[in-house]
């Protein structure tokens, strides 16, 4: 369970698009681990606008068992490419919301692996690499990273064929699991 530590409010900046998002992704955009919704603060610009136009265009959350991703495209599909471009610029300009979770794993395991298998292109500390299109996987709750990986290692995401990021993914996610991803879910946590 993650908890969270809250910072100043922007939601009074908010563009009027984010209104429907609040209830997932909350008034800072700090995500909702309960509701497997991903904080969305700090999160690069250009990573939130694919992932709108992702879900928009049915490149993303088109899986028969992508029931989050379902109602993401039902959301999505209502945003205009400009109501895409203000809520990327809005929740990038966000700062990053502090989420503590609770995680075991073998910390030196962790960043081993971690540094491995994903530290190339998400970065060293999980910080996101905007040059190769990965986001920031710190400051994410741990259980919405669980649910993206089992959704990428069991194709129920990254596998529409046109999605290349995301069958990169796919295919990344397929070589880690059991105590091996927890590790490397504590190191991410611990960033």
């Amino acid at each position: 369970m993650a908890c969270l530590i809250s910072v100043n409010s922007y939601a009074n900046q908010a563009p009027k698009s984010y209104a429907q998002c609040v209830a997932c992704h909350g008034e800072e955009a700090q995500g909702n681990a309960e509701l497997k919704s991903p904080a969305l603060a700090g999160q690069s610009q250009s990573y939130l606008s694919r992932q709108l136009t992702n879900f928009s265009s049915g490149l993303r959350g088109s899986h028969q068992q992508d029931v989050l991703g379902k109602q993401m495209v039902a959301i999505s599909k209502q945003l205009t490419a400009e109501d895409i471009a203000e809520l990327s610029q809005y929740l990038a300009a966000l700062p990053s919301v502090k989420i503590i979770n609770n995680t075991e794993g073998d910390l030196k395991n962790g960043s081993r692996y971690y540094q491995g298998k994903c530290g190339a292109c998400h970065g060293g500390q999980a910080q996101g690499n905007l040059s190769l299109n990965a986001p920031k996987l710190s400051g994410q709750s741990i259980v919405y990273l669980q649910s993206q990986m089992k959704n990428f290692s069991t194709g129920i995401r990254g596998n529409v064929a046109t999605d290349k990021l995301g069958r990169q993914m796919a295919m990344m996610a397929k070589t880690t699991s059991g105590k091996e991803l927890d590790d490397i879910l504590h190191f991410i946590a611990q960033q």
